[in-house]
């Protein structure tokens, strides 16, 4: 299947046969993530003009979100096709496989999600020609890592593809067993043992992603698509454990940037909760990455096996997304609170940047347009030129 007209622009670095996704969505990830991505022209954009995040002057606002890019071949393609920053997928401080492959779909919804229809079954189908008429995805991963030990090495090789006006950011979680009693930690009342277990866990990867060449590190702490216990993906919402967490961090690496990512907070005030007891240790907030929903095959299978809900991202959830960036925006200001915004979550378009942008976020974030058009960085280049040029 040839790919979409992307912009006449980048004509020129795009192959006439390219396909849909540079991602092979119909294989397992630990074999997809062995190739390169599916980018025939070969050809890459040249480097734009710069701009300021976490106290670093890049090429491009936009970032590769931790998803799209694992292992050193993905970040190094990354980097060559000029976003200002790409961050390694979320590693684990132990081994997990990924979840059964296929591990992304094509959602087919006409209209955003809203509060109202959250928790509704969507549709979705492996049909690629699909994809340009809807630009929504669902995807689950479940946040595969391979050994500490593997991931580290790697994390320093991947380093070396960095050029000036880029960053290597990491993304890192903990891993709560099954036999684990963690889910009691979003208590009003957690109890400082169960705090200390997961702190410590994070804290063990964040030290390794630093010590191993991480520019700056991400807490993923809203991850959708974790089968095996899913508080783990609600630790965002836990603002003793990210206030420790970052605490305890901060003594150790005073200088490195660090962040987590947010899930779907429930109003502005309970995002300020969690932002404000985070205080001035918190360098950056993240998100929306995905929301979770139940997605199906259209005769009502799983469209992605063993899964009743997976991570939808794309088009359909920028609403939500600019409405927590927007929170964020506010909360910024009037909690006097110093915190940079990494906004995402259905940029599709350059337009979509400047949505963002404009709403208060230092730059933004993308993962569903990053494996279908990875020259997206560079449009949004030629877009700022054009503006610029026109007023």
């Amino acid at each position: 299947m040839k790919a979409n007209n992307r912009g006449k622009s980048s004509n020129n670095l795009l192959h006439p046969n390219q396909p849909t996704f540079i991602y092979d969505i119909n294989k397992p990830w630990e074999e997809v993530i062995k190739s390169e991505p599916i980018w025939l022209s070969q050809k890459f954009p040249p480097r734009p003009k710069l701009y300021c995040f976490l106290g670093h002057t890049l090429i491009s606002p936009v970032v590769i979100a931790a998803g799209p890019a694992s292992g050193k071949i993905w970040t190094d393609f990354y980097f060559k096709m000029g976003y200002g920053a790409v961050i390694q997928k979320t590693m684990r401080t132990a081994p997990r496989s990924s979840n059964l492959a296929p591990n992304i779909a094509i959602v087919k919804a006409s209209k955003p999600i809203a509060r109202n229809s959250l928790g509704q079954t969507m549709h979705a189908t492996m049909n690629q020609d699909e994809y340009p008429k809807f630009q929504s995805i669902t995807n689950s991963f479940g946040n595969p890592s391979p050994l500490l030990s593997t991931w580290a090495n790697e994390l320093k090789e991947q380093k070396k593809g960095v050029n000036p006006g880029q960053l290597l950011g990491c993304s890192v979680t903990a891993s709560i067993g099954e036999n684990s009693s963690c889910s009691v930690i979003f208590g009003e009342n957690p109890p400082i043992s169960q705090v200390l277990e997961v702190a410590t866990d994070l804290l063990t990867a964040a030290s390794v992603a630093v010590t191993s060449g991480a520019d700056f590190v991400e807490l993923n702490l809203a991850c959708p698509n974790v089968m095996e216990n899913t508080e783990e993906s609600e630790m965002f919402q836990n603002a003793k454990l990210i206030q420790y967490t970052l605490e305890e961090f901060k003594k150790r690496f005073p200088n490195i940037p660090i962040g987590f990512k947010f899930g779907l907070y429930k109003d502005k005030d309970q995002m300020k909760r969690v932002f404000a007891q985070a205080g001035d240790n918190l360098d950056y907030v993240s998100g929306i990455n995905a929301l979770a929903m139940p997605v199906e095959a259209e005769d009502g299978k799983d469209i992605l096996p063993g899964r009743k809900k997976s991570g939808v991202c794309g088009r359909v959830i920028k609403d939500i997304a600019l409405e927590h960036i927007e929170w964020a925006s506010q909360i910024r200001e009037e909690e006097g609170l110093k915190y940079e915004i990494l906004g995402g979550g259905g940029i599709l378009e350059s337009e979509d940047v400047d949505k963002f942008l404009n709403l208060g976020a230092n730059a933004v974030q993308v993962a569903t347009v990053a494996l279908t058009n990875p020259l997206f960085a560079h449009q949004y280049s030629l877009h700022t030129q054009y503006q610029s040029h026109a007023n």
